[in-house]
């Protein structure tokens, strides 16, 4: 079994385009998925599919403008965790291809941290693309954990930690395995709360893509949810 982790919050627009691309998934596996939503109303949720279960956790204090509650809410799902459990972090507002989960499973056969690298970021709102050069890390969308991995995750889960992936990837002294696929697109600039990457600020530069084809040439037929 997976056990997918998201942190979600006043963004029902990409809560309801994640619930689609974990439906598009052809992992054929159980998988038991934990949603922390700490947002004042409560995300529409409407997911259903045989063989998985949903779990809304649903942390305090509610999350308000200004307030990162990132590592409050990942380790609220942790503590629903098993050490033999398989983690993938899935953030609500990317794009995951329909192998993404199947390639996860694979990948965690060979490592304890293991990930999808060269991430992808897109902003919707603005039309700008970039293709980043992190040979040596995945970004936290794209990263699967295990093993002891699991409890080094959770020690990089505390205040003043801003971007846990960093800290999770250069930290972590296990097996590790990077894979150079294309399944994952961080997407940055949907309608809702604010993210806190660097792709959801107005001094992310990249390519422009006015029309969209950058887009579609990445993900297909899928862009037309974003464009």
């Amino acid at each position: 079994m997976l056990t997918l982790l998201t942190a979600t919050g006043c963004r029902p627009q990409a809560w309801a385009l994640c619930e689609r691309w974990m439906l598009a998934q052809d992992y054929p596996g159980a998988v038991r998925w934990l949603v922390v939503d700490d947002g004042e109303e409560a995300q529409p949720v409407t997911f259903e599919r045989a063989g998985w279960s949903l779990e809304v956790i649903r942390p305090t204090p509610r999350w308000k403008p200004g307030m990162n509650s990132q590592a409050r809410n990942l380790l609220a799902g942790l503590d629903r965790l098993e050490p033999s459990d398989s983690l993938v972090v899935i953030e609500d507002d990317d794009y995951y291809g329909p192998g993404y989960l199947s390639a996860a499973e694979s990948w965690l056969n060979h490592g304890e941290l293991v990930g999808e690298n060269m991430a992808r970021y897109y902003n919707v709102a603005r039309r700008v693309g970039r293709q980043l050069t992190n040979r040596d890390r995945a970004s936290l969308c794209s990263t699967e954990i295990h093993g002891t991995a699991l409890e080094q995750f959770r020690k990089e889960c505390k205040p003043g930690v801003q971007f846990i992936d960093l800290s999770l990837w250069r930290n972590f002294r296990g097996s590790k395995v990077l894979a150079e696929t294309k399944h994952v697109v961080g997407i940055k600039g949907l309608s809702g709360r604010d993210g806190i990457g660097m792709g959801h600020k107005e001094s992310f530069s990249g390519l422009h893509d006015p029309d969209g084809a950058m887009l579609r040439d990445w993900i297909g037929a899928d862009a037309e949810a974003y464009l």
